[in-house]
């Protein structure tokens, strides 16, 4: 029989999931629950990448959306070897960055692809950067920043619990549970 885990219980297993890979980094874990569905919010500033947060967050989801079909469908997980429905169905990452790490980050990307250093300031919750140049140079600056890592992935004992068992297989490029 399947469990269905709420997203509050959901977040819970997420917060300690990133606590474990990633010591040291305060994670700020928000659920939120509303008509048609649920999600999780995750905040931090500086630390690890949203590529590496996500490598350990992305067995919790609950659902994907499929934007060629606009269909959302079920991701099935498994935790300590029995069947669960995790309750959030999206987790969004956001990383923010204190001035000092920001303005380290574009003095490096701008000396790697020669462009001039642009004026960094704090914001309300998070440093920015103030004179943008062009689209192009802007975002070929932030790419190189946000692959920025401040410490590496460590073993997770939550993580290690759970397991992806599929898709509903409904989806373009679905995996489907069956799927071998």
């Amino acid at each position: 029989m399947r469990q269905y885990l709420s997203c509050a219980e959901t977040a819970k297993l997420v917060r300690a999931a990133l606590k474990e890979s990633f010591p040291g980094v305060k994670f700020a874990v928000c659920s939120s629950v509303y008509s048609g569905g649920a999600s999780i919010d995750i905040c931090y500033e500086n630390g690890p990448t949203c590529s590496q947060v996500k490598v350990v967050i992305g067995m919790f989801k609950g659902s994907y959306f499929d934007g060629m079909t606009d269909y959302k469908g079920s991701n099935y997980g498994s935790l300590d070897g029995q069947e669960v429905r995790f309750g959030a169905d999206f987790i969004f990452v956001n990383r923010k960055f204190t001035k000092t790490f920001l303005k380290g980050a574009v003095e490096a990307a701008c000396k790697y692809y020669g462009y001039a250093m642009p004026v960094i300031t704090d914001g309300y919750d998070s440093a920015y950067i103030v004179d943008r140049l062009d689209y192009e140079a802007n975002r070929r600056i932030m790419v190189k920043v946000e692959e920025i890592s401040l410490c590496d992935t460590q073993e997770s004992v939550t993580f290690a619990r759970v397991g992806f068992l599929g898709d509903d297989g409904y989806g373009y490029g679905a995996a489907g549970r069956l799927a071998a």
